[in-house]
């Protein structure tokens, strides 16, 4: 752990300098750049690690869970972690280790501020029987949520995915993110994605390298692909018309993955777009509009 207030300073410094700076540590030292050191609800954040000695691997933990970075060919290290959308505002704290034969030759603990964010309010009214379910409905909608949460648990490795993001459709304007839905004057859990209205048909494509982690149907989402990036970041899209691809495909950025249809509960065609980094249910126009370098 860093325990002095110097030390902290230096940490915080490390996080907000736009070229980076090194601090010993362990033994050894890292510079390491966070895109935001206050980052706010819903946000992703991009960190990049530079080891001043060699090192094999390198690994951040966030929330209680470690996460693997992908090595860059200047010596670098990347990965990207997200605060999810109702994640408390307040101290939190990123740790980051450099190993090498196992052993680890750097550690450093750097703290992380999250801000509260202002999220819309969206009012809904929609037919009862899209809002209220039997019991046999109630227990697929049970089974597949608990499906979907076991996906996103898995960190898979090595990290497939690389900057820039590109977006899912070619006419990208999205809706907004997190809005807090009240149905029918109920409230009920926000909206983690944001809604792509579009042509029936409209090709989608896959923001990144990466894994079919699920293709198939759902009650809510309909005709569904989750693709797995490694390392934890998954991204999303619901309410196809078609899915182009099968569970366990490898995919690449910019491939055909399905077309934008209205299926599951949806009013019209559109494509509902989501992105988890880290565990972290984040903006995706956030994540697209990450720099390339």
């Amino acid at each position: 752990m860093i325990r002095s207030a110097a030390s902290v300073g230096m940490v915080l410094l490390l996080a907000l300098s736009p070229v980076g700076s090194r601090m010993a540590l362990g033994g050894g030292d890292l510079a390491i750049r966070l895109s935001s050191s206050a980052p706010s609800q819903g946000d992703p954040v991009l960190v990049r690690v530079t080891p001043a000695v060699p090192a094999d691997s390198v690994s951040v933990r966030w929330r209680g869970r470690t996460y693997p970075l992908r090595e860059e060919k200047d010596g670098s290290f990347l990965t990207l972690f997200g605060v999810d959308l109702l994640e408390p505002p307040g101290n939190d704290t990123l740790s980051v280790e450099a190993r090498r034969g196992g052993a680890v030759v750097s550690r450093a603990d750097l703290p992380v501020e999250i801000r509260e964010r202002a999220f819309p309010v969206q009012n809904l009214t929609l037919p009862r029987e899209m809002t209220r379910f039997d019991e046999a409905t109630l227990a697929r909608i049970n089974r597949e949520a608990s499906a979907l949460a076991k996906r996103f648990s898995r960190i898979s490795s090595p990290v497939m995915w690389s900057l820039p993001f590109l977006p899912p459709v070619a006419d990208f304007r999205p809706g907004p993110f997190g809005s807090r839905r009240v149905i029918n004057g109920e409230p009920r859990s926000p909206h983690a994605g944001i809604d792509l209205t579009l042509p029936e048909g409209t090709p989608v494509v896959a923001i990144s390298d990466g894994v079919v982690g699920f293709a198939g149907e759902q009650f809510f989402g309909g005709k569904s692909v989750v693709l797995d990036h490694g390392g934890g970041l998954f991204s999303v899209y619901y309410h196809l018309k078609e899915a182009a691809v099968s569970d366990g495909q490898r995919v690449a950025r910019g491939e055909r993955i399905g077309a934008v249809g209205m299926s599951g509960r949806a009013t019209g065609p559109h494509l509902h777009f989501s992105v988890r980094a880290a565990g972290g249910r984040v903006d995706p126009t956030l994540v697209l509009s990450l720099p390339p370098h």
